[in-house]
């Protein structure tokens, strides 16, 4: 009938519901939302299918942050259970790379500070489940999941596909096009196995360059903290395809780790020349310009951020400190007000 067809939820509606909880920072809800408007989306819609699966990761890494926030709440209270439990879903939540090496880095240490309880004798012996980094980003050597855990009633083309679905710029299709061995390999390092997972993509790659392929080889060199490599890795793969937006931001972030600052602001200037991730460009140039002390560009770049509406938040909140240290009231009010009151 044509009342049911025209009052019918479809992805769009499923989109405008997500990017609201998102500026109210209802992140797994917006996550739900996002997840919701990707099912309905329709395969040839290339570009909302894109700002889909970029809001999906927004709120994947928000909920990253949220869980790294509370883990250090846990862990100042003395309750390192639960502090591993907040850092454990941080690593297995986010999208972002950097995020999950901060999640992961902590629970090596917790996991040392096991080692060294379980070492002492009078320590009592405990255990912890382990957990999985998405092998799209930087992680570090994790155990497999205990059996018993989230996805074991998948298969693994299912663990996959979901697995993936968070990707940037389109990449979710191009990683399910790779075949078993590749899905084999990422399953691999999602469960900690990076030898094994590195010797079947390196196999891979003698039959021909692949951009994904190498970007997947230089995380497991980040993670074996085999820098130099990484980065050639990360070139490598931007040289074979100027458009991964995965490849750009790792890079970007390993230059910023190092200190590097104006090579990755020239990076990021390219990612906007090309028009890769143009809202996350902006947003990190404006903060490589605020470590540097260069704040009239880190305004610049930030307000330029406003433009797009998965990052204005987060532009805002950025701007409204530093217009207020300027003496800039009526600008950061205004912002304030925009932005940073709630959802309508």
């Amino acid at each position: 009938m044509i009342f049911s067809k025209f009052f019918k939820k479809d992805h769009r509606h499923y989109l405008k519901l997500a990017a609201k909880q998102l500026a109210a920072e209802r992140f797994a809800d917006a996550r739900a939302d996002y997840e919701e408007a990707l099912q309905r989306c329709p395969a040839d819609a290339h570009q909302e299918r894109e700002e889909i699966v970029a809001g999906i990761a927004r709120a994947a890494d928000a909920l990253g942050e949220l869980n790294l926030r509370e883990a250090e709440h846990s862990l100042n209270a003395g309750d390192l259970a639960k502090a591993f439990d907040h850092y454990t879903l941080a690593s297995e939540l986010a999208v972002d790379h950097a995020i999950k090496a901060r999640a992961l880095a902590a629970l090596d240490r917790l996991e040392d500070q096991d080692a060294a309880a379980a070492a002492a004798p009078s320590a009592k012996s405990s255990g912890h489940g382990g957990s999985c980094a998405s092998c799209a980003d930087a992680g570090s050597h994790r155990a497999p999941a205990e059996e018993g855990g989230y996805g074991d009633h998948l298969s693994d083309e299912e663990r996959f596909e979901l697995m993936v679905q968070p990707l940037p710029c389109g990449l979710a299709s191009r990683y399910l096009a790779l075949g078993p061995d590749f899905q084999r390999a990422y399953l691999l390092i999602h469960d900690g196995h990076d030898d094994q997972a590195l010797f079947i993509l390196q196999e891979m790659l003698l039959s021909g360059d692949n951009d994904i392929v190498i970007y997947e080889v230089a995380l497991i060199m980040y993670r074996a903290q085999r820098l130099h490599e990484c980065e050639e890795m990360f070139k490598c793969s931007l040289a074979l395809n100027p458009e991964n937006g995965a490849s750009y931001l790792a890079l970007v972030h390993l230059l910023a780790e190092n200190e590097r600052y104006a090579e990755a602001s020239e990076t990021l200037q390219r990612m906007l020349a090309t028009g890769v991730l143009v809202d996350q460009a902006h947003l990190m140039l404006g903060d490589l310009y605020q470590i540097t002390g260069e704040e009239a560009l880190a305004v610049e770049a930030w307000s330029k951020s406003l433009e797009f509406p998965g990052v204005a938040k987060q532009a805002a909140q950025r701007l409204v400190p530093l217009l207020s240290g300027q003496g800039r009231q009526d600008e950061a009010k205004y912002l304030t007000k925009r932005y940073l009151q709630g959802c309508c």
